[in-house]
């Protein structure tokens, strides 16, 4: 009742129920940030205290004893050493090594600041990061699901999970998911095509050697339920040396505060169990299940330039209530189901080198039907339903081997990774005859109107694409003294497509097409101080035709096109600050497209390479302990995107869409006395065009959020808290026609547990 209390007083609006991940017992663990290849299971003993997980690798056993002392001490702050060095199931192609001597910009998101937050998304996590920006989906070329924007250039296509390609369309929950990773800058030498502006990995949990169980339950304003469990079987209890499984399960039932009707019901399961851990030969075996039933939301529509009856807001947001709702219930849904299968084998051949194979198939269901809310004239304030439909089935099924080794050549070190990969990706879209819903008011919208169409397929339309990769590369970090380190990577990769377009009259060519590219990245990394890194480096990424598997009628003359190219150029530092405790972090960089698709000029084809975009800016940030007691993740990112060519004229200058110059965040907490924590964070996002041809703009927005948790026991807290303070209404996703608000004040009280 005093929970129950509280959240009205704080929001005012209708009880509702949540659930949201462990925000339990505070860790004093090292926050081991692993992004690299040369690891990929987290198979070693672990060390696990009453309140964490932490996996160490055979080479850090040996440091077991000290780690523990100093976490026991409760004078001593926790180390946010970050490293390659953790064993990881698949990770990516690279070896990026220690974060603060790698020659490239990392964000990373801890399991600690996720719990902390309460966030549920990987888009909540993503709040975390600058430089980001949310996109809403269009029904065509981009469904809706996690579309964002990464320095400048689009990445829904850039999603990692455990170092594996995930390109289905969905939201992704946090349920499941250790950490978050988010490398910046061109990188299709590490992750293969796309990556223009960086790639976003998660890594997910994994079986511990030691037994514990875990779980949330919650209560929130407005109508919001979550629970999640952990449940870890180590050897201890299984009796078997080396064998271990964990289960991580998910219940969430959200109505979104601030927008009517709209809201998110989902459930998951991921088992996996682990054997052989500590020895030489490790294997895990994974699966995750998220399904999903939503009622979707398209947002609320621009006013078009040509509207005569609110000639006043032309360009702009329609002057309504952010409440508003202008899908059609009757009709709309959104449904999806999503699979992730990976078994993954390791094995130590001794002298610091391993070898391993992972296996992953992923099968992503989609079934949705959204109102894109369009105004039915141009003399009107009447909105129509547009349809946007997606029936479709993605699927990969991708295995890679790698092999890492640590050796040297006369005084020079060498971490070595080199690899391989193969894989098969497909996409399939069923095409629907639906009937079409009758208009509503702009300013009083009726989603509960009749409506007694149907929905049907249509036999035989189906459009597919397949696209079948194969890939080879090489990664080197060549140690050549004490403060000069070289890195560099080179990656060759074949990209076979093809597509089927759904029969017609005329009927449509099948398009294929092949391209063979090679990328690379390289940097030099000096340490004046032990603790004091600066670096330099460049990188290369490709963007070939039909990348992300998803349009729906691409044209001959795209297809024919080879892929775009970008390049990038960074220089940074890293301070290893307050004795390891805190990463404070500065570039500058410049990221080049050089070859961007155009419109033909007359007498060349509908669409060329001839464009060329750029994007400078410089970014700072910082992750970890100020004291023992004080933590922080702050980052602030300026970006100056520029069209600094194109075929149409009135695009060359502009800003590229959805780019805000400044964007920053900041979350802190500090622990008081008596099992007590107390933090919060602000965001800011600056103005963005919505288009490149820069003729409509949304506002910039300022967002606070609040964190209060108490220990009630060593292994159970309570934690409150609050979203957008100040109840201010946004817009978060932007799309063509339409905008998606961002979400209005809510509260969610956490009741977490770790035994």
């Amino acid at each position: 009742m005093i929970i129950r209390t509280l959240l009205r007083m704080i929001c005012n609006r209708k009880f509702r129920m949540r659930f949201s991940p462990p925000a339990g017992v505070r860790s004093y663990r090292k926050a081991a940030l692993a992004l690299a290849g040369g690891s990929s299971l987290m198979l070693a003993p672990a060390a696990v205290a009453a309140d964490t997980s932490e996996e160490l690798t055979g080479d850090a056993a040996a440091d077991l004893a000290a780690d523990t002392a100093v976490a026991a001490d409760e004078d001593a702050q926790p180390d946010i050493t970050v490293t390659g060095e953790r064993y990881r199931i698949n990770t990516l192609n690279s070896r990026l090594g220690d974060l603060r001597d790698a020659p490239q910009s990392v964000s990373v998101i801890p399991r600690e600041v996720i719990e902390q937050q309460a966030a549920t998304t990987l888009r909540d996590v993503l709040r975390n990061v600058s430089g980001i920006s949310m996109a809403a989906g269009e029904g065509g070329g981009g469904p809706a699901g996690d579309n964002l924007t990464l320095r400048g250039f689009a990445a829904r296509n850039d999603i990692f999970v455990d170092g594996i390609r995930d390109f289905g369309s969905y939201t992704r929950d946090t349920f499941n998911i250790e950490q978050v990773e988010v490398v910046k800058g061109p990188s299709s030498a590490q992750t293969g095509r796309g990556s223009t502006g960086g790639y976003i990995n998660m890594f997910t949990k994994q079986p511990q050697a030691v037994s514990f169980v875990g779980g949330t339950i919650g209560l929130g304003l407005p109508s919001y339920g979550r629970a999640t469990a952990d449940i870890n079987i180590g050897e201890d209890r299984t009796g078997i040396d080396g064998a271990a499984f964990r289960l991580n399960l998910l219940y969430h039932d959200v109505d979104t505060p601030g927008r009517d009707f709209v809201e998110t019901k989902r459930w998951g399961v991921a088992p996996s169990v682990a054997v052989g851990l500590g020895s030489a030969t490790r294997a895990i075996l994974s699966y995750m299940l998220l399904d999903q039933d939503n009622v979707p939301d398209y947002g609320i529509p621009f006013v078009p330039a040509t509207n005569t009856a609110l000639p006043q807001y032309a360009e702009q947001p329609a002057p309504v209530d952010f409440d508003n709702y202008y899908g059609l219930l009757a009709r709309d849904y959104e449904k999806t189901r999503t699979n992730i299968l990976t078994f993954a084998l390791e094995h130590d051949l001794g002298g610091k080198v391993r070898i391993a194979n992972t296996t992953r198939y992923g099968h992503a269901r989609r079934d949705s039907i959204y109102s894109s809310p369009r105004f039915v004239s141009t003399s009107g304030t009447d909105i129509t339903p547009q349809i946007q439909s997606r029936d479709t089935v993605d699927e990969i099924l991708l295995n890679q081997s790698n092999v890492t080794a640590e050796f040297m050549t006369g005084p020079v070190r060498h971490d070595l990774i080199g690899g391989f990969e193969i894989a098969r990706e497909t996409s399939r879209n069923q095409l629907r005859a639906i009937t079409n819903g009758t208009p509503t008011d702009l300013f009083d919208p009726d989603p509960r109107r009749p409506w007694t169409g149907t929905v049907e397929d249509i036999p035989g339309a189906i459009v597919r694409a397949e696209a079948d990769s194969l890939a080879a590369y090489l990664f080197d970090t060549m140690h050549l003294s004490d403060s000069l380190l070289f890195s560099g990577g080179i990656r060759w990769e074949r990209f076979e497509t093809d597509y089927h377009p759904a029969p017609a009259t005329p009927p449509a060519p099948d398009l294929s097409r092949t391209d063979e590219t090679v990328t690379w990245r390289a940097g030099l990394t000096w340490k004046p101080l032990p603790t004091v890194s600066l670096y330099a480096g460049a990188g290369t990424s490709v963007n070939p035709s039909l990348e992300n598997m998803t349009q729906t009628t691409p044209t001959a003359a795209v297809f024919a096109l080879k892929p775009e190219r970008s390049r990038t150029f960074e220089l940074g530092a890293k301070w290893d600050a307050f004795r390891g405790k805190l990463l404070v972090t500065g570039a500058v960089f410049r990221i080049d497209k050089t070859n961007a698709r155009t419109p033909g000029l007359p007498g060349e084809p509908a669409t060329v390479l001839a464009g060329e975009q750029r994007v400078d800016g410089f970014e700072l940030g910082a992750t970890g302990w100020i004291t023992k007691d004080w933590q922080v993740i702050a980052a602030y990112t300026w970006l100056d995107s520029e069209v600094r060519h194109s075929n149409t004229p009135a695009e060359i200058g502009n800003r590229l869409g959805n780019v805000p110059a400044h964007s920053g965040t900041i979350w802190t907490t500090y622990k008081l006395p008596a099992g007590v924590e107390l933090g919060g964070g602000l965001r800011y996002v600056g103005e963005r065009y919505t288009n490149v041809a820069n003729t409509r703009q949304v506002e910039d927005y300022w967002l606070a959020d609040a964190t209060l948790a108490y220990d009630l026991t060593p292994s159970t807290s309570l934690r409150l808290n609050v979203f957008n303070i100040f109840d201010e209404r946004f817009v978060d996703q932007l799309g063509g026609g339409h905008f998606i608000p961002g979400p209005g004040r809510s509260a969610v009280a956490t009741l977490a547990f770790r035994l």
